[in-house]
């Protein structure tokens, strides 16, 4: 499966893959924290979550509400 993070910078649109959620979700979160903007996820079935929504990313991989700041890698694929 492939997950891709999108982001803009000062150089303009930053697209990068990630084989997992676990890893798409940390490496949106480095891009937001180096000043990025607009960061989104885009799962393989073509849903997008934007930094607002990650929250229900987590939910909907792991099929439970999910803990504030908190990402339960046995669950999410």
């Amino acid at each position: 499966m492939v997950f891709l993070i999108t982001a803009l910078d000062t150089s303009g649109t930053v697209t990068l893959r990630r084989e997992s959620v676990l890893a798409a979700m940390k490496k949106a979160d480095e891009l937001i924290s180096d000043g990025c903007w607009d960061v989104e996820i885009i799962t393989p079935d073509g849903a997008t979550y934007n930094s607002g929504e990650f929250d229900q990313l987590r939910e909907r991989v792991s099929g439970r509400p999910a803990l504030p700041g908190a990402v339960d890698a046995q669950h999410l694929s």
